[in-house]
């Protein structure tokens, strides 16, 4: 017989049922620890999400007392004085035009004839616009203009052109001599328009075949003849070729005190 064995046997027995005992217990204690923390994080949930509601509500009443109140006591001022409201901008009772703003002018006077003046105006991508310079005898004598008539040969006609493309393919080659228009006037005189530069046409401003009048308009309003594309490795020439802005003035006022 084997009396150790037999003697601890109770005591191993409670050991293992005492630790079995520790062990639930231990385990029961965790349980509620977590549950403790899940409820506790879903009660900091729901207090939240009541305070937000809560702020929410608060904001809204607090815009509707503002509209309220502004319904009750806030008074427009009169808008009938706006004198001060240029004060701070710096205004000389002029806006500059799409001309001005994007386009440089250059001039060329007596192209053929004494007051046969053109102006170039050279856009900031080197594009051209030709129109007539206010000295040209049309202009300053006020001339009534009859026609303006695109077709310069029995074979060419200005307004046939058509361009495709950056490179302006399939545009009418022109240079300096080239004549753009035929310029009739009422009075009986005709004026050939010189292109003034060597390059492409883009297009002619066709308006002018209908209204002829516009001619005597500012460039943006279609006062102008054609849009020409020049050629770029001449451009810086074809600039000091010209008159600028400056020389143009200088010399219709020595012009006139002629």
């Amino acid at each position: 017989m084997n009396l150790i064995s037999e003697a601890d046997g109770p005591k191993t027995k409670r050991m293992k049922s005492e630790n079995d005992e520790r062990r639930s217990c231990d385990q029961k204690e965790e349980d509620d620890v977590r549950e403790n923390v899940a409820e506790g994080i879903s009660d900091a949930k729901e207090i939240s999400q009541q305070e937000e509601h809560e702020r929410s509500v608060d904001s809204d009443n607090e815009a509707s007392a503002t509209v309220d109140s502004d319904d009750e006591s806030f008074t427009f001022p009169p808008d009938e004085d706006i004198t001060d409201m240029l004060d701070e901008v710096q205004y000389n009772g002029y806006f500059p035009t799409v001309t001005d703003r994007y386009f440089t002018p250059y001039y060329k006077t007596d192209v053929q004839s004494p007051g046969d003046d053109m102006c170039v105006w050279i856009h900031s991508n080197r594009i051209c616009m030709l129109s007539l310079a206010p000295s040209h005898v049309i202009l300053r004598s006020n001339k009534g203009i009859e026609k303006v008539d695109f077709r310069v040969s029995d074979k060419l006609d200005r307004s046939l052109n058509k361009v495709s493309g950056k490179g302006k393919h399939g545009a009418q080659p022109l240079q300096t001599n080239s004549n753009v228009c035929t310029i009739s006037c009422l009075d009986g005189q005709t004026y050939v328009i010189k292109c003034c530069m060597i390059g492409k046409l883009v297009e002619v401003n066709e308006a002018l075949s209908e209204d002829p009048q516009l001619l005597k308009g500012p460039p943006h309003k279609g006062g102008y003849l054609a849009i020409i594309l020049p050629n770029i490795k001449l451009l810086e020439s074809l600039k000091q070729s010209l008159l600028t802005h400056e020389q143009y003035i200088e010399l219709v006022e020595e012009r006139e005190k002629k």
